[in-house]
């Protein structure tokens, strides 16, 4: 009753400075012990992906409403090289990834090994584990990834079809059957979904940057089980894997698969949008799922934004206090050093973008 309490007259107080016009953050105390029920995850692979953690984290504890003091697991990838020490922190715990090293050369497989070494941890110790990619950033309560006391998991669709979504009552293709057949799916049996931009019908196939699931089913595991054999399937990975989108998403097509076999249709809570709004896709979504100011967001994906925009900040309106805190948390981020070799896969190119954004955002 007394945390209860405390909390309502800090909700109070930081109503009544967001009334009187200061531009400012409550910073509501931390405790030292982690809420019980959910825990989150996220990885780091590289000096930038380890920029974007320490943002993810900031922004979980300024704004994470009552999970902001949940237990957060960030597995470090290259932990020899890319120690991650600035993540340390009161209820982060960092963890190092022992996987077999020719998975690294597959574009995000990664995650689901990350994954499925949290769950083993988390499991029979909280409901819910919340994935958050590096490039995402909470900017409100992320109570929709809670799966307490109904659901088993908490997805939305994936944000483009990009010609790997297959529409409904299509039969698998030889991207699609070997992972069916290995989670024993009937395509016949599936429901619909639509992706967000482009509003296709589909089979399941679910976004991976942002979801949560519970840690006693053991799906991460099994998602890692099946993903480390298609990817040392050579037969598979020659045929079915042919394009850089194939490749791309594969882990993402294989947990939809083990969550659709897994978990009952009425056990997965439909993720709200505002909850993985994907940033990058702003103008192309329709009228009725683009908000109108960032503070709607409870969870943004962000993705390489923040590297290769450096005007971001003026693709959506956003309203103090939450607009100074974005400017500060960038600001914070831009401490990046600009050897290209620490940045993302692909963004060696953006230093320049970098450079121009530190000139905007200092003080």
């Amino acid at each position: 009753m007394k945390r209860k309490t405390g909390f309502f007259f800090s909700a109070i107080f930081f109503l009544l400075k967001v009334a009187s016009g200061q531009h400012e953050v409550v910073d509501f105390p931390l405790s030292g012990r982690a809420s019980g029920e959910l825990a989150i995850m996220s990885y780091a692979s590289n000096e930038e992906q380890v920029r974007s953690v320490k943002a993810l984290i900031k922004s979980i504890r300024d704004l994470g409403g009552k999970d902001r003091n949940s237990q957060i697991y960030v597995v470090l990838i290259d932990s020899e090289h890319i120690p991650g020490d600035s993540l340390k922190g009161r209820n982060v715990e960092l963890l190092t990834l022992d996987i077999d090293r020719s998975f690294l050369n597959h574009p995000l497989a990664v995650k689901a090994f990350a994954a499925a070494k949290v769950e083993e941890i988390a499991a029979g110790r909280v409901k819910t584990i919340v994935w958050f990619d590096p490039g995402v950033i909470v900017l409100n309560s992320f109570e929709a990834l809670d799966l307490a006391p109904d659901f088993e998991a908490a997805v939305r669709p994936v944000t483009l079809a990009n010609n790997i979504a297959l529409s409904p009552d299509v039969e698998p293709n030889d991207y699609w059957a070997p992972i069916y057949r290995e989670v024993g799916l009937d395509y016949r049996r599936l429901p619909a979904f639509k992706t967000i931009v482009d509003e296709m019908e589909i089979q399941p196939y679910f976004n991976c940057e942002v979801y949560s699931l519970d840690p006693g089913k053991g799906l991460c595991r099994e998602w890692a089980r099946i993903l480390g054999k298609l990817l040392g399937d050579r037969n598979y990975q020659q045929t079915a894997c042919t394009t850089f989108l194939r490749r791309l998403f594969l882990h993402q097509a294989v947990l939809s698969g083990v969550i659709s076999s897994k978990i009952k249709p009425e056990r997965i809570k439909p993720l709200p949008i505002t909850s993985g709004y994907p940033f990058t896709q702003h103008e192309k979504l329709s009228a009725q799922k683009r908000i109108s100011r960032l503070n709607e967001a409870a969870v943004v994906i962000f993705d390489q934004t923040w590297v290769n925009n450096p005007d971001w900040m003026k693709a959506i309106p956003i309203q103090d206090p939450l607009k100074t805190w974005l400017a500060d948390t960038y600001r914070n981020y831009l401490e990046l050093t600009e050897n290209p070799r620490i940045l993302s896969d692909g963004a060696a190119d953006s230093t320049n973008s970098l450079s121009r954004a530190r000139r905007l955002f200092r003080r």
